[in-house]
């Protein structure tokens, strides 16, 4: 964590018997989830997510979460305020929104060593990592 943005460890229990309920993201969240399913609905679509994948989320908007399927998840979840958003947008040729159009990314081969990096860290506890 750093001045702008902040990492969790976000573990939930929810099965499927619970019923969603609606949460707001406070600032724009990049989760990758490294354990069990999901359904998540957002302002910008619905998707399942499961290892691998990264939940995708604006600043402002709100969500559900559903467990129709399994019982549980954990994600490592990156926040970013706005200011800091503006300056990664900035550095990206190209890119003029401070949005996400997708509710998810799927898991990508590309992505993976540096997933693993993050869940070792996580399980290490390296706070220097986050």
């Amino acid at each position: 964590s750093g001045p702008g943005w902040h990492v969790a460890d976000v573990i939930c229990t929810a099965s499927a018997g619970d019923r969603p309920f609606e949460e707001a993201h406070r600032d724009f969240c990049v989760a990758a989830v490294t354990g069990g399913s999901f359904r998540y609905r957002a302002q910008q679509g619905t998707a399942m997510l499961a290892p691998g994948s990264l939940l995708l989320g604006n600043s402002g908007t709100c969500y559900e979460c559903g467990h129709e399927h399994g019982s549980g998840d954990r994600c490592l979840s990156f926040h970013f305020g706005p200011a800091y958003m503006d300056r990664i947008v900035a550095d990206v040729p190209g890119a003029r929104t401070l949005t996400f159009a997708a509710p998810r990314l799927p898991p990508l081969p590309a992505l993976a060593p540096l997933l693993a990096e993050a869940e070792a860290a996580r399980d290490l506890a390296d706070a220097d990592a986050f």
